[in-house]
């Protein structure tokens, strides 16, 4: 059985930014990756792409940033396996409230929306729609522009795993801004190519293909 994405995890996708990574850097040492949530006006998306992301990245040895306002916090389980894999590959892991300040040299920018807390049911959450979209509301601000980028490293890549909230989550100028010759880039087409090879990897691996 092959995971195409669940509540917690969306391995493929994670599998096809590495990839994209791996590309765009040839090693994952020295990379600084910053997973962020970004402003959506749907407050129902799921985390399964950013706990992957961040769980992807630290394995492989990036220096791994999660940013998120208050409310937006990921499955424990999910920071415990960061930690773990920070530690075991001695670089570094850490969690941010400060957009802005997140980005500064980051080579890997990947800024989405995903679900408050609020809204799951408990033991996770209060199942508070109301208070869900009052969190959101609060931080229309997380949204990543070509001003931002420009803070990053000079070849930083944005990246999203599509399809992306235009004008919410990030501006326009960022996304298709496709030209690596300029400096930082977007390498979200790229990406979206990444996920066929990247999934017909897994599929002749499980039919025994080497």
């Amino acid at each position: 059985m092959i995971n195409m994405e669940c509540d917690k995890y969306h391995p493929c996708q994670a599998l096809d930014d590495v990839m994209t990574e791996k590309e765009k850097f040839g090693t994952f040492k020295g990379i600084k990756f910053v997973m962020s949530w970004a402003y959506s006006p749907s407050v129902h998306k799921p985390r399964a792409v950013p706990q992957s992301a961040v769980i992807a990245a630290s394995l492989l040895g990036c220096e791994t940033v999660l940013a998120h306002p208050p409310g937006m916090e990921l499955d424990p389980e999910v920071i415990a396996a960061c930690e773990a894999n920070a530690g075991m590959n001695k670089t570094t892991f850490s969690v941010t409230h400060d957009f802005e300040s997140a980005f500064k040299g980051a080579h890997v920018v990947y800024p989405k929306a995903w679900a408050a807390t609020s809204i799951f049911q408990p033991p996770v959450g209060e199942n508070d729609p109301e208070k869900t979209q009052q969190i959101f509301d609060k931080y229309k601000s997380w949204k990543m522009t070509s001003d931002l980028m420009e803070t990053a490293d000079k070849q930083a890549i944005y990246m999203h795993c599509l399809p992306a909230d235009r004008g919410w989550e990030v501006n326009n100028d960022v996304m298709d801004n496709t030209d690596p010759g300029k400096g930082w880039s977007s390498a979200i087409y790229d990406e979206a190519e990444n996920r066929l090879h990247a999934q017909k990897a897994v599929m002749a691996l499980l039919m025994g293909g080497k």
